[in-house]
């Protein structure tokens, strides 16, 4: 897995990636994808938190598989697909077998530039991580490289 390069020029990488490997989880039961879990932190509430304010965090599965196509395609056209992560897909603890197959079709799409991890927290608790109160969230992408930066700096 290539890291942003901003955390290469900052000699955090290596930290980064060890964080990542810490604890892995298939990302459901027969899955061969190995997905990093991420314990929620104060520090990594916060940035996530501070994603949704800016407008770099798309919520919902089917907003985010939209999104991931639409920017596929303009890479394809540029010809400029890259394989370092750029995009940060965050999942909860209590998504359906269903949902995770799904992600695994995702993540084959879209290669190495999106990094999908578990982050230990239910649906509900996502949801009030954002400032949805008593709204359901199963999964959030992180669609810019400052935000995805520095959620990865938070697990350090």
């Amino acid at each position: 897995m290539k890291l942003p390069k901003q955390l290469e020029k900052e000699c955090v990488a290596p930290d980064v990636r060890a964080a990542l490997e810490e604890e892995r989880i298939a990302l459901y039961g027969a899955s061969t994808i190995y997905i990093p879990v991420l314990k929620l932190t104060p520090k990594l509430r916060t940035n996530i938190f501070y994603a949704k304010a800016i407008g770099e965090l798309v919520i919902g599965y089917e907003m985010i598989a939209k999104a991931l196509a639409n920017e596929l395609r303009g890479l394809r056209k540029i010809d400029s697909l890259g394989d370092r992560v750029s995009r940060l897909l965050m999942v909860t603890n209590d998504g359906s077998p269903r949902f995770y197959r799904e992600l695994t079709f995702l993540q084959k799409r879209q290669g190495a530039r999106v990094l999908i991890c578990r982050l230990d927290v239910d649906s509900v608790l996502m949801g009030d991580i954002l400032g949805l109160k008593d709204q359901v969230v199963k999964a959030v992408l992180l669609n810019k490289k400052k935000s995805v930066i520095n959620v990865l700096k938070s697990l350090l």
